[in-house]
């Protein structure tokens, strides 16, 4: 070889590596970065991506079996089959804790610890998520890799410990940085969904969070916890968690936009509902309907004078306000009596006032062509639209255009759990002022919502005050009238659940747990087998994993659930 053949060759193998170089660099995927690369920044959006898919299908679920939406059924075993439970337990394992397992130490290394104890605190609140679903679920050996590909599961109360120890290691980290006694990095700002945290008051309100969550879990495991009460109590004698229930501003709820494509970050029940077919897709419960506009006072157009719920045209939005399209193949049940099992005063097929049209729980006789006569989700929490007596069927970019909430824990909500724990535990407090307040509380915040995604709404339809006060009153009569903390406890139990439209993860948990409202509607069938108290196993788990237990039976209960009542 002559010699400029050899400095030929020997330039084109440096020119080759530093090309190869350049190729290498390329590779980098920015949206699937290395922990090497990473940076909470990056993990942020994904976790809380994550996050509010577990939530809202675990939500999905429970507004199904609590009359909030239709469960078809028709028998309770037939509601649900194992791969309906797939893509909660694929986000909640390959998408929510393998990127909050990636972020927590990247974020503590950085000192970003507002942005790790938002990762603790959703990755606890979804760890006790699929234990309330399904009972006992792989943890300590789940999302190790190759280290482990069958995992275990681990009992349902170990789970359950160990979250509870996450939040707490949230509210002391967060307390610390609130108060300015921990080196902090930077805040994550606009990176948060939920509060927005830019400086040390949003650090306290993810701090406070935790502990509302604390009593949360320790209500929910009250019945085989003896120490609830104390812990309880330690927890609400706290100054920021005592004054978090008297604002709005503690709330805890994951912000949408109305943004439609690229992407597409709307509300998903906006998206599932306000379409360009001008079908909605949801069928509202007809129990919840008539809770609201029927069970206290019977709704007219001008609601001058019942005491409906006040909340009625803001969580609904009718797309008739008569009954003029009702007829036999429209709505099968309108010329249909009554299943024999229901009593004289539960509510059937239609609620029988201004058109609102939902669907009876476990009615599975098909869907017949009403898409644009169906009641839908109104402006709150969805986005959609306030109900002026339109009479107009839906279509693309209706009022709040998607901009609505998911409800996870309000202020509202505190004070009925407050008012749950002095009747069953002793927890000192004034049960009836803690209703009122949890009453007061939800619907002013249901009433400013339009306001916070900038929709105007027709003054001519706001409730008055008169009118909010007597709703008010009229439940304030029914706790009075109860002879019993049971009695008492019910009242309270039905407030919670309206104002937890929205949100029917709590929903169910509550039935569970209480056995409140003990009035809902029954199914369609006269025997339509146990109540589902914990989920059958995702097929997923059961197929692919040779450490997977048998599949449970639907009215296996989970490990907090020692309630006897039977559930309906």
């Amino acid at each position: 070889m002559t010699l400029k053949r050899i400095f030929i060759a020997a330039i084109a193998v440096v020119m080759l590596g530093s090309c190869n170089k350049k190729l290498d660099e390329l590779l980098v995927n920015p949206n699937g970065p290395t922990p090497e690369q990473a940076n909470s920044d990056l993990y942020l959006p994904v976790v809380q991506s994550s996050f509010v898919g577990v939530y809202n299908s675990a939500s999905s679920f429970g507004q199904e079996l609590t009359r909030m939406l239709i469960m078809y059924g028709p028998t309770y075993n037939q509601a649900y089959s194992p791969n309906s439970f797939d893509g909660v337990w694929n986000t909640a394992y390959t998408g929510l804790f393998k990127h909050a397992n990636a972020l927590i130490p990247v974020a503590t290394a950085e000192k970003k610890f507002v942005s790790a104890g938002m990762a603790k605190l959703m990755k606890a609140y979804a760890m006790m998520t699929l234990v309330d679903m399904f009972g006992d679920v792989p943890y300590s050996k789940a999302n190790l890799g190759s280290a482990e590909t069958n995992p275990p599961v681990d009992k349902a109360s170990d789970v359950y410990g160990a979250a509870i120890k996450l939040l707490q290691e949230v509210a002391d980290t967060l307390d610390r940085v609130a108060a300015d006694t921990l080196a902090h990095g930077a805040y994550p700002g606009f990176n948060d969904n939920f509060f927005g945290v830019t400086n040390a008051a949003g650090a306290r309100r993810w701090a406070t969070q935790a502990k509302l969550l604390l009593i949360r879990a320790y209500m929910t495991t009250r019945r085989v916890d003896s120490g609830a009460k104390g812990k309880i109590e330690a927890l609400l004698a706290d100054p920021f968690v005592a004054a978090s229930w008297a604002s709005s501003a503690q709330d805890f709820e994951f912000k949408y936009s109305n943004k439609q494509a690229n992407p597409n970050s709307r509300h998903p029940a906006y998206n599932g509902n306000y379409t360009q077919t001008g079908n909605a897709g949801d069928y509202i419960g007809t129990h919840i309907l008539w809770a609201m506009g029927i069970d206290k006072g019977s709704f007219s157009n001008n609601e001058l004078s019942n005491r409906s719920d006040p909340r009625m045209r803001y969580y609904f939005y009718r797309q008739q306000t008569n009954y003029g399209n009702v007829n036999s193949q429209t709505v099968s049940c309108s010329v249909a009596p009554p299943p024999a099992q229901y009593p004289a005063t539960m509510p059937f097929c239609l609620i029988g006032v201004a058109g609102y049209w939902g669907r009876d729980h476990g009615d599975n006789s098909g869907i017949p062509p009403d898409g644009n006569f169906r009641t839908t989700w109104g402006i709150y929490p969805a986005g959609g639209d306030f109900d002026v007596n339109q009479g107009t069927r839906v279509s693309l970019n209706r009022g709040g255009q998607g901009a609505g909430i998911m409800p996870i824990w309000q202020s509202s909500f505190t004070q009925f759990l407050r008012a749950e724990a002095v009747l069953t535990l002793g927890v000192a407090g004034d049960a009836r002022a803690l209703l009122e307040s949890g009453v007061r509380a939800s619907i002013a915040k249901v009433m400013a919502f339009p306001g916070t995604i900038g929709v105007s709404v027709d003054p001519n339809f706001v409730p008055t005050a008169t009118k909010v006060n007597d709703y008010v009153a009229k439940v304030l009569a029914r706790y009075d009238a109860a002879a019993t903390n049971d009695g008492r406890l019910e009242v309270v139990m039905n407030e919670w659940y309206i104002a937890l439209w929205g949100n029917g993860y709590d929903a169910h948990n509550n039935y569970r747990r209480t056995g409140m409202p003990s009035n809902f509607q029954l199914a369609k069938l006269p025997a339509p087998g146990p109540y589902i108290r914990s989920f059958l196993y995702p097929s997923n788990f059961i197929n692919l994993n040779q450490s997977a237990p048998p599949q449970q039976a639907i009215d296996k209960k989970v490990f907090w659930d020692t309630n006897p009542a039977v559930l309906k």
